[in-house]
């Protein structure tokens, strides 16, 4: 159940993100229409000039406001012409990109008001230059705030489009650590082994009562060891250990000589963070892919090194050896994509030949705390 809900919230968070905020062509219809709020709220000021009510006619405002909204319209038009033709040139730095903005807020403004100049002409003793360079610095001002208000808000949705990629990532990651949990759970606990276990302990009470008992109780330690793994991202070391010992005990017992266990694993490193289920992920593999094809069977010996800040730790059998399936399995596939979502490229894991024969796989972590934990 929290695994769906789970999955239909990453995927609902995935379906938002498809669509990101800073897309060019909404923000050309987005400065549209602020210009266009804009002119009109300059267009205004004409409405507001009291003394034209006592002396002009109701009609004949609004016919003057409609003229002046034109003219308004006009400068504005060009401005956004020129931003929106600006936008689609490549800049390479942020520094050029304003600065283009900004030239072509003032190339716009000078347009327009040169527009409106050819429309009605100014009286021959004004000068026409003055009068454009007046004008079209109140449209620069005006323009320049507006860009300004438009690159703080880009900004601020860039910065809540980063926040949103984060907790996207945080969704993956839990979402990831939670199917980890029920695989592991599942590859550990599934009916066969479960079953085995039991029908096991069940004819040693009756032939071996001694060992019988001792299966059972490796049988109860595993158990105990791996329900508390399933509810934390991070456990340490000895936690990890203590389960694979469990796992390899109980296995012992009903594989009796076919099956020799040696751990190495200094007390010093035991309270080092290990992401949980890895070192049970590859005991597993090694039973299954190295040791029980064989009739002889073989040994696993476990190990844990600390060097150059990083925590490696493996586990190498004398089983079948290197085939073409052995790194591809469902185990350590999830078990690499663990590691990456937890760790990035800072932690590895690596398979390779034994000596003599058989496969040694290696995992190795950083000391530093996973990317799950610092989030």
């Amino acid at each position: 159940m929290q695994l769906g809900l789970r999955m239909t919230e990453f995927r609902s968070r995935m379906n938002r993100a498809a669509t990101p905020p800073g897309a060019p062509w909404s923000w050309v219809w987005r400065g549209g229409l602020v210009a266009l709020c804009i002119v009109f709220a300059f267009s205004t000021q004409l409405l507001f000039q009291l003394d034209l009510y006592a002396n002009w006619p109701l009609p004949d405002i609004l016919l003057g406001w409609l003229d002046h909204l034109m003219d308004q319209l006009i400068v504005g038009g060009c401005i956004f012409a020129a931003v929106a033709l600006a936008s689609l040139l490549p800049m390479k730095t942020s520094a050029g990109r304003h600065g283009l903005m900004l030239v072509s807020i003032a190339l716009g403004a000078l347009a327009g008001e040169a527009l409106l100049m050819l429309r009605l002409p100014l009286p021959q003793d004004v000068s026409v230059a003055a009068v454009l360079f007046a004008k079209s610095v109140r449209w620069m001002a005006i323009g320049a705030l507006a860009y300004a208000f438009f690159v703080f808000r880009r900004q601020a949705e860039h910065a809540a489009a980063q926040v949103h990629d984060s907790d996207l990532q945080r969704v993956q990651i839990d979402l990831q650590m939670t199917q980890a949990r029920l695989q592991s759970l599942r590859a550990y606990i599934e009916p066969h082994f479960l079953f085995n276990t039991l029908a096991n302990v069940h004819r040693l009470y009756r032939t071996e009562p001694e060992r019988g008992r001792a299966m059972l109780a490796n049988f109860i330690a595993y158990v105990r060891a791996v329900l508390p793994q399933i509810r934390h991202d991070q456990t340490t070391l000895r936690q990890d250990v203590e389960l694979a010992r469990a796992y390899l005990d109980v296995l012992q017992v009903r594989m009796g000589a076919r099956l020799q266990v040696r751990f190495d694993v200094p007390d010093e490193l035991a309270a080092l963070p290990f992401p949980p289920l890895a070192l049970s992920t590859l005991t597993e593999n090694a039973i299954k892919h190295g040791l029980n094809p064989l009739p002889e069977g073989g040994a696993i010996e476990v190990t844990a090194r600390l060097a150059n800040g990083h925590l490696t730790v493996g586990v190498a059998d004398t089983g079948a050896g290197l085939r073409s399936s052995s790194g591809t399995g469902g185990g350590l596939a999830n078990l690499r994509a663990r590691l990456a979502a937890l760790y990035g490229d800072a932690a590895r894991l690596e398979l390779e030949a034994n000596v003599p024969r058989g496969i040694r796989a290696t995992i190795s972590v950083p000391l530093k705390a996973p990317a799950a934990e610092i989030a």
